[in-house]
């Protein structure tokens, strides 16, 4: 798929409101505070940028470049739960982008 469609994808994806209640509940979880919910959006839509950002310049190994984004990925304001939830939210991202998840350090 041409990055042109990968991108457009991305940022459809963007749109998506993401960490509603129905989200907490599917994982069995108790929402968090408002606060912390958007800053966990803007996390998302951060990625998202990333990405579209990575898929406009050409990189030649987007895999490595987002490995990279993860290493530096300062996540200490959130907890464990927390950063796997938007970790999960993050693959949609992922595989709109053809990314190997599985070959990815979190």
């Amino acid at each position: 798929m041409p990055n042109q469609d990968v991108i457009a994808q991305l940022e459809t994806y963007k749109l998506k409101d993401r960490f509603i209640i129905d989200d907490w509940e599917d994982r069995e979880a108790v929402p968090t505070s408002r606060a912390t919910i958007t800053y966990m959006r803007q996390e998302v839509l951060r990625f998202a940028d990333f990405l579209i950002q990575q898929l406009q310049a050409n990189v030649p190994d987007l895999q490595q470049q987002v490995q990279q984004f993860f290493n530096d990925w300062d996540n200490e304001n959130f907890t464990q739960d927390e950063t796997e939830f938007i970790v999960e939210v993050e693959y949609e991202a992922m595989r709109i982008a053809g990314l190997k998840i599985d070959d990815l350090l979190i």
